[in-house]
């Protein structure tokens, strides 16, 4: 009997038990996945839903950074040093740096380190994706089809929201509620653009059922975007799928598979035309004269090519207004953060009322104005640089997938740029999120066909920067833990006062005290870019603790200091004080800064009319009437010169002039009457 012969050790195969299964590129994508999933988080009671958003993007942050402290061994020495000498990182973390820097010059640095904390979080979020995708950017047909499907729940909900409301709601009401949980429908058509080049691949690496879902998205994808009217959304959808039809074909036709690239581009197209045609329906029969601001698809992309004057078009006039302020320091800015403490410059001769804008609607200005030319330039240079590697990658010896998803990826940062042109995504963290994934994507596809001379073992560098990374993002994280306490109590006060606005003697829920307790330390400007000293004032000038009050204003008026509002306040102070010199002062101000605001005009007006201060009366209506022209106006500025005793016949003048352009002006009909008595 032959004895078998005894198997050597090392010649065993492992059994599934010594063999570790590699879970690592289920659990890149599940962070990632948690990522994007924040933007799902229900709406809470905070004056702005991006609160919520920063804060669970830094806590994400900060366990993401403790997975890849725990798998270190996966980030290659090698390629973390290629990563940070790569030419967009550099470029990003250049911005980044001299942005911070930036702060040291700022009018309300407390105001620029909440703004700047944001910009923290975005570029950690780009790092610490870049170092989960190492070596497995094979998971981005995982996260496609993840991005695929959010789209088609987000879509679904937003053509459903609209068709279900569709003449029952006024048609512009119901497109300004299309906004999922952003809080803002450009933001949220902005994301769908960014998304879009994910769903096309998605179609392009997917079979069977789960192509028909990417499919289905991807029509949901274009049809919400129609249907929510954002123009830079419509621009930047037709730059996307400009660059994927060309760029793919171009790569499908070297690698002789152009057939099969024009059948995938006939989804793509006849998708974009069926959409097309649903919302140019829908729109046309829901806008016609029904609404001065929304319109079909076609009539919103030719309404661009009207507005080619800062008169026609309120964007040029802010760009135009925003350049001249760059002018004044166009090497350093005003720091970081603090371009809104500007904006009064140049709005309050563009703006009624109190409609107010922190941003001139194009980030590469913004950053120009808060962090200087230079800076801008060097923000403006990661899309230049994006565009060299793509075309480098394009017409190299790479492979089709790595080529592919060089194009998807340049897709979207293209979609990305177009909204930065238009609007102001910098603040924005769901934008920012697919911003850095996309750029992300971007550096480390590229980097993936580098190769190494050698690879070490030696993790200390990643273990040092997740040491730092931990520190500062636990001071994150409580940053935005204080925006969003802020934003919750903005919320409760601004609503307790606004019950109460224009019933006279009425008190409001909240007393000073308890509202005195609510707000944190940081930040000291509102959403609403009020101060929250200002809105503390208001309940003690309710509670009349006037002087109190006034102290208070006087206190915080640096942090937001070409703002009119604090003068209105004070006005409003002193006149309940009776002290009509020091409440005609304020008033004067407060209508002189803000020219096209009505409230002030009639304030200053009627102040002036107490002071019988005829000429002031026709000073204050000629600034105002330089900018505005109606007939409250109007009515309001006879009514200030008949009671300022001024010549009656003057008066008359006056107020014929203003029946001819008013002619049923009930007030200047009863003065008539009274003068000609």
């Amino acid at each position: 009997m032959n004895k078998k012969p005894k198997k050597n050790a090392s010649s065993v195969t492992p059994s599934l038990a010594e063999k570790p299964i590699d879970f690592s590129n289920s659990i890149v994508t599940t962070i990632i996945t948690f990522y994007l999933l924040i933007e799902f988080t229900p709406k809470v009671e905070i004056q702005d839903q991006m609160g919520i958003h920063w804060l669970l993007l830094s806590i994400l942050n900060i366990l993401t950074i403790a997975y890849i402290a725990s798998n270190k061994q996966s980030v290659i020495n090698e390629k973390l040093s290629s990563f940070f000498r790569n030419s967009i990182t550099i470029a990003y973390l250049s911005f980044f740096s001299i942005a911070g820097i930036s702060l040291f010059i700022a009018l309300n640095p407390t105001e620029g380190l909440i703004v700047y904390n944001r910009l923290f979080t975005a570029t950690l979020a780009f790092l610490l994706v870049s170092f989960l995708l190492f070596n497995k950017i094979n998971v981005l047909k995982n996260i496609a089809l993840i991005i695929s499907l959010i789209t088609l729940l987000q879509g679904f909900d937003t053509v459903a929201q609209f068709y279900k409301g569709l003449g029952k709601v006024p048609i512009d009401a119901l497109i300004n509620s299309l906004q999922g949980t952003t809080g803002n429908k450009n933001v949220f058509a902005a994301a769908f653009v960014i998304k879009l080049p994910f769903i096309v691949y998605c179609i392009l690496t997917r079979e069977g059922f789960l192509k028909i879902l990417a499919i289905l998205g991807l029509a949901l994808c274009i049809l919400s975007v129609f249907l929510i009217n954002a123009r830079a959304a419509f621009l930047g959808i037709i730059l996307e799928l400009v660059i994927i039809l060309f760029a793919i074909g171009y790569v499908n036709w070297r690698e002789g598979q152009l057939r099969k690239h024009l059948v995938t581009s006939s989804y793509i197209v006849g998708i974009l035309f069926i959409s097309f045609f649903i919302s140019q329906n829908s729109l046309k029969k829901a806008t016609e004269n029904n609404s001065e601001t929304y319109g079909t698809v076609t009539s919103r992309l030719g309404s661009l090519s009207e507005q080619t004057t800062a008169e026609s078009n309120i964007r040029l006039a802010y760009w135009e207004k925003s350049i001249e302020l760059i002018k004044k320091s166009p090497f350093i800015g005003v720091g970081y953060g603090n371009w809104k403490l500007y904006t009064p410059l140049y709005t309050n001769t563009l703006l009624n009322d109190n409609v107010f804008s922190k941003h001139p609607h194009n980030d590469f200005l913004e950053i120009a104005g808060e962090t200087g030319v230079p800076n801008a330039l060097i923000f403006l240079s990661i899309f230049v640089l994006a565009l060299v590697i793509t075309i480098k990658q394009l017409i190299s010896k790479h492979n089709l997938e790595t080529k592919t998803i060089a194009v998807i990826a340049f897709a979207a940062i293209c979609g990305y740029f177009v909204d930065a042109f238009f609007n102001f995504p910098a603040e924005r963290p769901n934008i920012q999120l697919l911003f850095s994934l996309t750029l992300a994507i971007l550096v480390i596809n590229w980097l993936a066909n580098k190769k190494l001379a050698s690879k070490s073992t030696n993790t200390r560098p990643l273990l040092i920067f997740c040491m730092i990374a931990t520190l500062l993002c636990l001071g994150s994280i409580y940053i935005h833990a204080s925006v969003f306490k802020s934003s919750q109590s903005q919320y409760k006060v601004d609503n307790d006062l606004a019950a109460i606005d224009n019933i006279p003697n009425a008190m409001p829920k909240y007393k000073f005290d308890e509202v005195n307790q609510m707000f944190p330390k940081i930040p000291n400007i509102g959403e609403n870019s009020e101060t929250i000293g200002y809105k503390k004032a208001k309940y003690l000038q309710k509670e009349k603790r006037f002087d109190e009050a006034i102290k208070l204003l006087d206190s915080v008026h640096h942090q937001m200091p070409n703002l009119a509002y604090g003068d209105y306040l004070k006005c409003n102070i002193y006149l309940e004080e009776k002290k009509l010199d020091s409440a005609y002062k304020y008033g004067k101000k407060a209508a002189y800064a803000k020219p096209r605001h009505f409230y002030y005009f009639r304030m200053a007006s009627y102040l002036a009319m107490v002071h019988k201060d005829a000429a002031e009366v026709k000073k204050l209506f000629a600034q105002y009437n330089k900018y505005r022209q109606d007939q409250q106006s109007y009515s309001y500025y006879a009514q200030s010169l008949f009671y300022s005793d001024y010549d009656k016949t003057e008066v008359k003048g006056i107020i014929m002039e203003g029946l001819k352009l008013y002619p049923n002006d009930a007030l200047m009909l009863e003065l008539l009457a009274k003068i000609s008595k």
